[in-house]
């Protein structure tokens, strides 16, 4: 077994706090297709508040994968999204096309780290095709948004945001089920 996959457990073991990240993605993903249709506090503070709860979902996802060298990257991108949602919602002052800027910064971002998860675990857990597919899923929304369609509109934003939240999500509890000790599991031979 290599010395990466051989860390101190924690008392909630990998593969449920796994499950429970996809769980978090699978609820911020309906959050963020719904969003825009019953909105809370604006459009652009509703995209605020999305940015945020990627943040926080995305900083306790890179608590569960502490055993790849990664996870500080992880943690980085998603504390930056945290602090980036919250000031965008306490201070008032959001600039839809900043927020948009972001959101497509964070779908590239997401999607290169999720490939690249999926890609260190392949060879020790089954289910890494899925992160590796959520990733790309990820990327393909960045790049969409990019090329200027759907011109930011707020609704399809938050639609486009969820489907790729359930595509983590998906995958993350396909991960965690793949194997009974997740990420403690040794190397597959």
């Amino acid at each position: 077994m290599s010395d990466l996959w051989q860390q101190t457990k924690d008392a909630m073991p990998r593969a449920k706090r796994l499950g429970l990240a996809g769980a978090a993605f699978g609820l911020l993903g309906i959050g963020a297709a719904l969003l825009p249709q019953i909105g809370w506090v604006g459009l652009d503070g509703d995209m605020a508040l999305v940015l945020a709860g990627w943040g926080a979902v995305g900083v306790g996802f890179a608590r569960v994968v502490r055993p790849i060298p990664e996870w500080r990257g992880f943690a980085l991108f998603f504390a930056g999204l945290l602090l980036a949602g919250v000031a965008a919602v306490i201070t008032g002052h959001v600039d839809l096309n900043g927020l948009a800027m972001l959101v497509i910064l964070g779908l590239l971002a997401h999607g290169i780290l999720s490939v690249l998860f999926g890609l260190r675990v392949s060879g020790r857990l089954e289910g890494w095709r899925g992160v590796v597919a959520s990733g790309l899923c990820a990327l393909g929304v960045g790049l969409f948004m990019i090329v200027g369609w759907p011109d930011r509109s707020v609704r399809l934003v938050g639609l486009l945001l969820g489907v790729t939240f359930l595509a983590t999500a998906l995958a993350l509890i396909l991960l965690a089920f793949s194997l009974p000790n997740g990420l403690d599991a040794p190397p597959r031979r």
